[in-house]
């Protein structure tokens, strides 16, 4: 079950169960004199523009430690957010807590929510110091909030949101760079969030390089087409590697899977130390089927050394 974080959720009986919970329940909106924690309707939060998650990457799969942990103990860290006054369709904007947010519709609960009043600059002060000390929050993610911020104009430069945000010049540096990796590298990873701080800058310096871009982009591509993909260290020493090292790698890997038309596997094809096998399933494989693929691949393997 996957639910458009910030959207309209098409969930009607959800929506109306929970109807009759009262925008706050301890307290109005209005005081801003110091913050408080309420429980709110989660369908009437929206998520911050500037926010830092990949909304795509927010699932009932991705969520699974959370979503056990509250149907057990109840949500005993709230989210962040602020009110929305007049606003027709939402209360509240969450600013750090958007699986939080997630958990709550899934569950059709309540939200606790700290609300404060705060600027764009002192949200994006609290969002950072939030996440820079969660594990869930990938290196990516933040990257790539980081880069929204410059371009949104919060900040007019990388020296800028080392001096606001209190953190390293490199350590932003390194972090944007993740944010300019090109989708084809992206996709040679399970997932984007598996990506390391560190690999960002190897990766888009042989990105640059005339000399290793076709190499790298080619074998960005091989990697993307296997199922399932090789963990993300494999991925990163793969597309890193020389000439040779790839070889190894390529051979030492669990191999790649040949899908058929219907995205269903057909067979496998396996590097070893000397030889490349391929392993099919025994209930779909005939004996006139192996003696054609025999032919098959006597006649490929002639051609090779003939030509």
């Amino acid at each position: 079950m996957t639910i458009a974080i910030g959207e309209s959720v098409a969930l009607e009986r959800s929506a109306e169960s929970l109807a009759t919970v009262p925008l706050l329940r301890y307290g109005a909106p209005a005081d801003r004199s110091s913050p408080r924690v309420v429980e709110v309707n989660p369908y009437r939060c929206r998520v911050w523009a500037l926010h830092d998650r990949i909304s795509d990457y927010i699932s009932e799969e991705s969520c699974r430690a959370e979503i056990d942990s509250v149907a057990r103990d109840g949500q005993l860290i709230p989210a962040l957010g602020r009110c929305l006054p007049g606003d027709p369709d939402y209360d509240v904007e969450i600013i750090c807590g958007v699986r939080r947010l997630f958990v709550a519709q899934h569950l059709n609960r309540p939200l606790k929510v700290e609300l404060r009043h705060m600027s764009e600059r002192e949200a994006i002060i609290a969002m950072d110091q939030e996440n820079r000390h969660r594990k869930d929050i990938s290196p990516y993610e933040r990257g790539l909030g980081y880069a929204r911020l410059l371009r949104s104009g919060h900040f007019s430069s990388q020296d800028d949101i080392v001096r606001a945000l209190k953190i390293s010049a490199s350590q932003v540096s390194r972090l944007l760079k993740l944010a300019q990796l090109p989708s084809v590298l992206l996709n040679a990873f399970a997932s984007p969030l598996e990506i390391r701080e560190g690999w960002g800058l190897d990766l888009l310096k042989a990105w640059h390089d005339p000399k290793k871009k076709p190499l790298l982009a080619q074998r960005a591509r091989a990697l993307a087409e296997q199922t399932p993909r090789p963990g993300p260290n494999a991925v990163y020493s793969y597309l890193t590697a020389t000439s040779g090292e790839a070889r190894r790698a390529r051979r030492s890997s669990r191999g790649i899977v040949v899908m058929g038309g219907h995205g269903a596997p057909l067979f496998r094809i396996k590097y070893q130390l000397n030889a490349v096998s391929l392993i099919l399933p025994s209930a779909a494989v005939s004996e006139s089927c192996i003696e054609r693929i025999r032919l098959a691949v006597s006649e490929i393997l002639q051609q090779e050394r003939a030509g």
